[in-house]
């Protein structure tokens, strides 16, 4: 069974912000606790392609409000957006533990061969504005933990000094990334150290 992006707010701010929406990339499981799908939005003016999961917001975790996960890299590297989405929805599912703004995810190890990326980081889209993060239930209102509804966690993938980096103070990485402007959205990017 396909589970459709049933909510038109939701499907409508995606389509704002990450593109037209593409179509089911996968629905990896058909079992009650792993109930969601990836989802893929192609931003043609940018060439940039959003796998957003749709779903995660029905599972019981530890989060205060619903959360959905993306990934955005530029078109050609769609594939890899797909993987690393449907991994962390597979990680919250089988931990039932939501992902907060600022965590890493240290994989040890090349997330794929010649990226030079080991590991993620949860964070706010590094293009797409502040509002793409979140969805509240009034928009015309100030946004409190009481308004929001839904929050989206983008995953960037990050090198073995930009992990460093972030576990001594995620500030420090901001100032790196914020001195060197290295291309976010580009999982082969030359490392900034």
């Amino acid at each position: 069974m396909r589970q459709q992006i049933e909510s038109a707010p939701l499907l409508h701010h995606l389509q704002t912000y990450a593109g037209e929406h593409r179509g089911t990339e996968s629905k990896p499981y058909d079992r009650p606790d792993h109930q969601y799908s990836l989802e893929r939005f192609d931003h043609t003016s940018s060439g940039t392609t959003t796998i957003t999961s749709n779903g995660l917001r029905h599972l019981h975790t530890d989060t205060p409000f619903g959360e959905e996960i993306a990934c955005t890299l530029h078109t050609p590297q769609a594939g890899y957006a797909r993987a690393i989405t449907g991994a962390m929805c597979e990680y919250v599912t089988l931990r039932h533990t939501g992902i907060e703004y600022g965590q890493i995810i240290d994989n040890h190890d090349e997330l794929f061969d010649g990226t030079d990326k080991e590991g993620l980081l949860a964070a706010i889209h590094p293009h797409f504005g502040d509002k793409f993060n979140y969805i509240t239930r009034n928009p015309n209102t100030a946004r409190t933990s009481d308004n929001i509804q839904l929050q989206i966690v983008t995953l960037l993938p990050i090198t073995r000094h930009e992990i460093e980096l972030a576990a001594r103070d995620i500030d420090l990485l901001y100032e790196h990334w914020h001195n060197t402007h290295p291309d976010l959205l580009d999982i082969t990017r030359p490392s900034t150290t």
